[in-house]
C-alpha cells in the first residue's frame, strides 16, 4: 500500500510541477487542507477518511482525476454511501473549489493589468525616445474621456411622412396657375421689371 502511495505521489508531483502558474498560486492560495480538517468535527469523519479525501481532492486538482469521477472515488475510497458523498462532493465544490476558480480569476485578471502596463510603458518609452509624449488619461476631462471611449448612438425618431401624406388627392381637378410671363417668352432674357 505504502508503494502505491509514494508512486501516486510521485505522479501527482509532476503533474502539479506541469500545471501552469497562476493555477498553481490559486491552489495554494486557498487552505484546502484545513477545509478538509473541519469535515472531522463537522461530519465525524475519521482521519483515514480525510487522509483518502485529500488524495482525491489532491488528484482532482492537479488534473489526474476527472471532475465528474470525484464523488465516485471518494465514495469508494472513503467507504460512504452514494448520497453522503455527492454532499460531501457539494461541500467541497463550495467551501475550496469555488474558492480556487475565484483566486483564479483574480490571478489571472491581474496578470493581464500587468501585461497592459507593461506594454503601455514599453510604448510610452519607444514614443518618447522620438520625442512623441503621451498624455495619459488623467490629463484628459472626465467628460472627454467618456465621451470619446463610448460609442456614439443617435436617436432614431419615427416620421409620419408616408406616400400619403405628402402627396395631395386628386380628387378635384388641379387648375394651372396663371403665368406672368408672356406665352414663349425666356424668362431669363425677360427684365427683371
Amino acid at each position: 500500500m505504502n508503494d502505491t502511495v509514494d508512486l501516486l505521489q510521485i505522479k501527482i508531483e509532476k503533474a502539479r510541477r506541469e500545471l501552469p502558474t497562476e493555477t498553481i498560486n490559486a491552489i495554494n492560495a486557498v487552505d484546502w487542507r484545513e477545509a478538509i480538517l473541519a469535515l472531522r468535527t463537522k461530519k465525524g469523519y475519521t482521519f483515514e477518511q480525510l487522509g483518502d479525501l485529500e488524495l482525491e481532492t489532491e488528484l482532482l486538482l492537479c488534473g489526474l482525476l476527472a471532475p465528474e469521477d470525484y464523488p465516485k472515488e471518494i465514495e469508494k475510497r472513503m467507504g460512504i454511501s452514494k448520497i453522503a458523498a455527492n454532499e460531501l462532493a457539494d461541500e467541497m465544490n463550495n467551501s475550496v473549489f469555488k474558492k480556487i476558480r475565484e483566486e483564479l480569476i483574480k490571478n489571472t485578471e491581474r496578470k493581464k493589468v500587468f501585461q497592459k502596463r507593461q506594454e503601455s510603458q514599453k510604448e510610452n518609452s519607444i514614443f518618447s525616445s522620438a520625442g512623441i509624449e503621451i498624455v495619459g488619461e488623467k490629463d484628459i476631462h472626465p467628460m472627454l474621456l467618456q465621451k470619446l471611449s463610448t460609442s456614439v448612438q443617435t436617436p432614431t425618431i419615427k416620421t409620419t411622412h408616408t406616400l400619403e401624406n405628402i402627396t395631395p388627392k386628386i380628387d378635384a381637378p388641379v387648375k394651372p396657375t396663371p403665368s406672368v410671363y408672356p406665352p414663349k417668352a425666356d424668362p431669363y432674357r425677360l427684365s427683371p421689371e
